[in-house]
């Protein structure tokens, strides 16, 4: 009797995972080795993994990169691009500076480096778009310093 209550509470229970994100390179100077995200639910629309994620709520990458050359500093951005109009909505990084997490700087090329970051989603409007995630080598998000790491997927926000 008490393995069924446990099993039930389990089931019932909220729950955290971390998918394995199905994403696009958009740039990195680095080889992005793999991407998983937490929380993330996935949907699949006409044949594309969409990754349900919710306004307002943090969200954790776990990134394994390897980079190619090497790099003093490293800094966080994410957007939304509503997809295909170039249309940015910039969300929030806590912290902005990558070195002051995970990432050992300065960077080494040919170390192979695990990093997570937290960025918060806006509430926002529309609901369906493009997630960019960067990691560049300036604190200037619109500036023309490299991307050690950039990624997109695609998301839905609720």
């Amino acid at each position: 009797m008490i393995k069924l209550c446990v099993v039930l509470v389990l089931c019932f229970m909220p729950y955290r995972i971390a998918i394995r994100l199905h994403y696009a390179d958009c740039g990195s100077s680095a080889t992005v080795h793999s991407v998983f995200l937490e929380p993330c639910e996935i949907h699949h629309v006409h044949g594309i993994q969409e990754c349900i994620i919710y306004e307002q709520h943090n969200y954790t990458a776990t990134i394994n990169f390897t980079a190619t050359v090497n790099h003093d500093k490293a800094f966080n951005f994410a957007s939304g691009d509503v997809t295909g109009t170039g249309n940015l909505e910039l969300w929030t990084f806590s912290p902005n500076d990558a070195c002051s997490r995970d990432v050992k700087c300065p960077i080494q090329a040919g170390l192979a480096q695990i990093y997570t970051a937290t960025v918060t989603v806006p509430i926002t409007n529309p609901k369906r778009m493009a997630a960019k995630w960067q990691v560049k080598t300036e604190n200037d998000r619109f500036g023309t310093a490299p991307d050690i790491i950039c990624f997109v997927f695609p998301v839905k926000i609720v």
